[in-house]
């Protein structure tokens, strides 16, 4: 990472004198925040290591793993400029180290103070210990990129609800790099988001302030969870931005910066993925999921293992099949066995439908979506058994599920 330091905030002079105070509590919740940004495995030490940084009275932590940069900033805890580089997992460890045995409530309001001695010596004090802390050198933390201008500004509470149903569909094969991201599309006022791992796509719409005619981006999806997990001010700020070293993408929030590159694939054209509906079944969602839990139950307890064309083992399978007189029921699906099952079947509002339609998910993906819709009732948009069939709840078209059906084994 090799990009221009940010031109309005000029870091403290490298080696300064660092003094800062707060309580346990903000401190910690500050380092877990910014870890949002760290190294899992960091190939060189520093990488493992977070940055404090005193200017303008606010201490800012930052954390990267060169692909990731997190920063948090802490109000009113730096009364003097001076960064200093030390251990994350140590630093972590001692706060709850040092107030081991004590009420929660005592331990988070204990003051704690961090200052370096004139050797460079970073110090913690707290609970009446004075510990020495490992550090690195200051002077060799990565240079970080600007912040990239807003293009987005979206309510966060908002913004983590479809954040959550979107990132269900997304995947975790790297040899598929499409898979591991969230596509975030702005048009004007609107903030798109959209994940698939192949087999499910979720699409969601988020009323925006925006500031482009239209941008895509394919944002990393573990990067987009960890920090919507820690988002919690009113708004929401997204960016897009290049310098001379590539692209970056940003999530802002609060005290709270993340600032990432993104995914370079081609997002798929979802809006042709959508079937042509042939029938519709509106059903209650809580009966159903529950049903489809139930009949995931019942395979296991008869050890049912499913194997996909490769031979490899796959999710169990349950049918959802739509009568045209008005119920929609869930079975598991045994194989040979399948004439000796029935499932309760729930009243349903069908229409198109002149015979019955059974269509195999996949049980956890059927249960994931399930979840992922909001209100009462699921409708079920249908083609054909081999066709993906689209849910949708409450709010309509505002968030879309599409499902891969399994294809019937061939008799």
């Amino acid at each position: 990472m090799t990009t221009a330091t940010n031109a309005t905030m000029p870091a403290a002079p490298s080696g300064a004198p660092l003094r800062f105070r707060t309580d346990r509590a903000t401190l910690a919740h500050a380092l877990t925040t910014v870890s949002v940004g760290l190294a899992r495995r960091p190939a060189v030490p520093m990488l493992g290591g977070v940055l404090l940084d005193g200017r303008d009275g606010d201490l800012t932590l930052t954390a990267t793993d060169l692909e990731t940069v997190a920063t948090v900033r802490v109000p009113d805890a730096a009364p003097a400029p001076g960064r200093v580089l030390i251990d994350h997992i140590e630093v972590t460890k001692l706060l709850g180290a040092l107030v081991k045995g004590q009420r929660k409530r005592d331990a988070d309001a204990a003051p704690v103070t961090v200052y370096t001695t004139d050797d460079g010596t970073a110090v913690l004090e707290l609970g009446g210990y004075t510990m020495p802390m490992t550090t690195y050198a200051a002077e060799d933390f990565p240079t970080l990129p600007e912040t990239p201008p807003t293009v987005a500004e979206v309510d966060r509470e908002r913004l983590t609800t479809e954040g959550r149903r979107v990132l269900v569909a997304t995947g975790t094969d790297d040899t598929i790099p499409m898979v591991t991201g969230v596509q975030v599309r702005i048009t004007p006022g609107t903030l798109t988001l959209a994940g698939t791992d192949r087999y499910r796509l979720a699409v969601a719409e988020v009323a925006a302030t925006t500031t482009t005619e239209e941008r895509a981006v394919l944002f990393p999806a573990p990067v987009l969870s960890a920090a919507l997990k820690h988002a919690t001010a009113d708004r929401v700020r997204f960016g897009i931005g290049n310098d001379w070293a590539g692209e970056w993408v940003s999530l802002a929030c609060g005290n709270l910066t993340v600032i990432t590159r993104p995914i370079e694939a081609q997002f798929p054209a979802y809006e042709e993925l959508f079937p042509e509906v042939a029938a519709t079944a509106r059903a209650d969602r809580d009966a159903l999921a529950h049903s489809t839990a139930r009949a995931a139950a019942a395979l296991e307890a008869k050890k049912h293992t499913t194997r996909d064309k490769h031979g490899h083992r796959a999710a169990a399978q349950v049918a959802l099949t739509v009568e045209p007189a008005g119920t929609v029921s869930i079975a598991p699906v045994l194989g040979e066995h399948a004439d000796a099952i029935t499932a309760p079947a729930h009243p349903a509002e069908v229409n198109g439908a002149d015979a019955p339609m059974r269509v195999l998910f996949s049980a956890p993906y059927l249960r994931d979506a399930l979840n992922a819709i909001d209100g009462d009732t699921v409708l079920f948009q249908l083609a054909t058994p081999t066709r993906p069939m689209l849910l949708t709840g409450a709010d309509g078209q505002a968030y879309r599920h599409l499902l891969m059906p399994v294809r019937p084994p061939k008799s």
